[in-house]
């Protein structure tokens, strides 16, 4: 549709080119066409064009008007082309940087999620302590120690075991200690070997325990 309306307005400026030139024009058409050639250029060109002719037959100028058209015609279709192109490769340029930074947003992802790997999970897993759950003392009979413990053996066993949460090693000692004149444990010394640490307990368990009567006294006591 463009094409042949660009080839009627090509016909009717040939037509009105011939007439002019031919002077069967007004006085204002022919002013009207010099208007119009000075704003178009490719009008001036042809009028000065036809002019250098001596005869200009509508079959030549016919054949002028179809390849005039025709370059109109071949102009504008590249021009749209070139629209068009320019177009798609921007449509295309955008949608590829689209692409990429979907790509690098998903990478960050999956990266932030991932444990590092220098971390590690590290189970310290502690060794029960041996818990002390049984204590008992007992006299050894033996001459020469009369001490016994005010409130008699079941008594002070039962404050032994009611403190066996102050006791953090097992083991088995015979002890040997005085009775000071407030009746409490002193001078309290272990028969053979006995653990440092269970010796040290052993003897804050008889110094704050109940009070003892008599001059001086033998012991085992085991704790299990």
């Amino acid at each position: 549709m463009y094409g042949e309306k660009s080839a009627m307005n090509t016909n009717y400026s040939i037509i009105r080119i011939q007439q002019y030139l031919n002077g069967e024009l007004g006085k204002d058409e022919m002013y009207q066409l010099e208007r119009e050639a000075l704003d178009d250029p490719l009008l001036q060109d042809a009028i000065d064009g036809y002019r250098m002719q001596k005869e200009v037959s509508h079959r030549q100028l016919s054949l002028l008007q179809q390849r005039l058209a025709a370059r109109i015609a071949g102009q504008a279709n590249e021009r749209n082309a070139f629209y068009f192109g320019w177009q798609r490769l921007a449509i295309a340029a955008t949608a590829c940087v689209l692409m990429v930074l979907v790509l690098v947003l998903l990478w960050m992802r999956n990266y932030h999620m991932q444990p590092k790997a220098t971390e590690k999970e590290v189970k310290v897993e502690l060794a029960p302590s041996e818990e002390v759950t049984h204590i008992h003392a007992e006299d050894v009979g033996e001459a020469g120690f009369d001490a016994q413990p005010e409130g008699g053996w079941n008594l002070f066993n039962a404050y032994l075991a009611e403190s066996t949460d102050k006791l953090t090693v097992a083991g088995k000692a015979e002890l040997t200690f005085e009775i000071d004149a407030e009746g409490k444990p002193a001078a309290i010394q272990s028969i053979g070997t006995t653990d440092a640490l269970l010796l040290t307990e052993m003897q804050q368990l008889l110094e704050e325990g109940p009070a003892w009567k008599g001059t001086k006294a033998k012991i085992t006591i085991a704790v299990e």
